[in-house]
């Protein structure tokens, strides 16, 4: 295990600056998850921490010892890739042990490694198959069995599961939860899909154009977003934005939101609006409203509760507590409240 320490990281390819004046700690044991969209610095953060992209100034320390300059054979790190980056010709049993042989681990050690993690993996009856012979479920396990009997301080993960099939990503999701719990050691994690941050993180930091918008927990981003950008980036359907003036907007998520024919009592926002959509989703129901403004917004409900058809009017209403309000520079002010801001917002009730 290892906490890893970014202090004043910045990093540049030419005259493009990807990432600035950065710092951050990943802490030891957990499982922490770098999300945000394309392009944010996510992957260069992961590089910077395998030794395979050196950061531009400042220092990166693992567990107190600067590994700035450190090649990459010399840290105590195994990489995940999203292509599995495993070899064709090799039986799975040849792939796990590849890097134990670059090593020169004794032969009776590394026959060890590979039945204990092959049966970590559910690998142990296809040791002796090819890759091609195996579904890309199978070909990921063997790339984190090879991870694994390194038995490193730190395993990075860089999407590696964006080439399965929506099923499979749900089922290796529990499986890498459940392995990293079994072995404790750090975890840093890529994707850009806020499923994947949100179900598997004990930390997640989420990032926008080489910047932290937001580290915390999944509860603590998802109830407590420090900006707007937060807020809209976590949750599905993204929280509703909508404007109170003066530049002050307020937001509420959709699964917040109670829609009816009739108005009821206990709300401290009312809108008229038109249902445009209905999306049936199992245990959910996922609709579209138009405003009588002209604006839209989206609202999902349990199929028991606020079930409502398409092209008809209702109110869309939503109690003080579940409002939240963001300044004109796009920060948290606090939800269910000031007080103000409530009484703002109840005059523009219908």
């Amino acid at each position: 295990m290892a906490e890893i320490v970014f202090e004043h990281v910045g990093k540049s390819f030419g005259d493009t600056k990807v990432i600035e004046n950065l710092n951050l700690t990943i802490e030891d044991g957990k499982f922490t998850v770098l999300v945000g969209s394309s392009g944010c610095g996510k992957t260069t953060l992961l590089r910077m921490i395998a030794g395979i992209g050196p950061a531009t100034y400042g220092r990166i320390l693992m567990d107190g010892k600067d590994i700035t300059h450190q090649p990459p054979e010399k840290r105590d790190i195994a990489m995940v890739f999203q292509n599995y980056a495993i070899y064709p010709t090799m039986s799975v049993r040849e792939n796990i042990e590849f890097g134990l042989k670059n090593k020169k681990v004794p032969k009776a050690e590394r026959d060890r490694r590979i039945a204990e993690y092959a049966e970590v993996v559910g690998m142990t009856p296809y040791l002796d198959r090819k890759p091609s012979d195996l579904s890309g479920g199978q070909r990921q396990r063997i790339a984190l069995a090879r991870a694994m009997v390194k038995k490193p301080s730190v395993f990075l993960m860089d999407e590696p599961l964006s080439n399965l099939d929506a099923k499979l990503r749900a089922a290796m999701r529990v499986e890498l939860i459940e392995l990293q719990r079994r072995l404790g050691t750090t975890f840093v994690y890529v994707t850009h899909d806020q499923i994947e941050a949100m179900s598997m993180a004990d930390t997640i930091v989420l990032m926008e154009k080489g910047e932290i918008q937001q580290i915390g927990s999944p509860e603590e981003i998802y109830h407590e977003p420090a900006n707007i950008f937060s807020a809209q980036f976590i949750g599905t359907p993204p929280m509703n934005i909508m404007e109170l003036g003066d530049g002050i907007r307020y937001g509420i998520r959709p699964e917040s939101l109670r829609m009816s024919p009739e108005r009821m009592e206990g709300m401290v926002m009312y809108r008229k609006g038109h249902v445009v959509t209905r999306e049936m989703l199992g245990a959910e129901l996922q609709y579209k409203v138009r405003l009588s403004d002209g604006s839209t917004i989206m609202v999902k409900s349990e199929n028991e509760r606020d079930d409502v058809e398409e092209d008809i009017d209702v109110w869309v209403m939503a109690p003080s507590r579940h409002i939240h309000f963001f300044g004109a520079d796009g920060k948290h002010l606090g939800h269910n409240g000031p007080q103000n801001l409530l009484d703002k917002l109840g005059g523009l009730n219908e």
